[in-house]
């Protein structure tokens, strides 16, 4: 019952959507997820910032898919997430994503995406929330 007050809470139409690349060779989000329910996240991207309320779909790397729903809660955040990296995590200021939903289904497997408007390749390295026929289709799903 908490999620769901929670994502009406945030289920503004002002809050923009966006899909994100989890990097599982660098961090194990999905543990931190499962473990403390939110992760803190770094947006190099310039221009386009997360604001408060924002929902974020993760794509995670080793599945290929699209597994989490978040939401921004807290920006200018020193990192919390730092024992699930596997790499020296950066000592950035971060956003802090918090779990809405977890997806396990097949319909936002990489395939499906590419059928959606994912562009899939380099589209990967930047968060992206310009790609509205995707955006759509995975919040239907989700």
């Amino acid at each position: 019952m908490l999620k769901l007050i929670r994502h009406n809470m945030y289920n503004n139409m002002k809050n923009r959507k966006w899909v994100v690349f989890g990097n599982a060779k660098r961090c194990n989000h999905t543990k931190s997820l499962h473990e403390q329910w939110f992760i803190s996240w770094v947006q190099r991207q310039e221009g386009a910032k997360f604001q408060i309320g924002d929902i974020v779909y993760l794509f995670v790397s080793d599945e290929r898919r699209v597994r989490f729903k978040l939401v921004v809660v807290a920006e200018n955040q020193p990192r919390q997430d730092g024992g699930y990296w596997i790499e020296t995590p950066p000592n950035d200021v971060t956003y802090k994503l918090e779990l809405l939903e977890e997806y396990n289904g097949e319909k936002l497997n990489e395939e499906q995406l590419l059928k959606n408007g994912f562009k899939g390749g380099g589209s990967l390295q930047q968060p992206c929330c310009n790609n509205k026929q995707l955006l759509d289709y995975i919040s239907i799903c989700m």
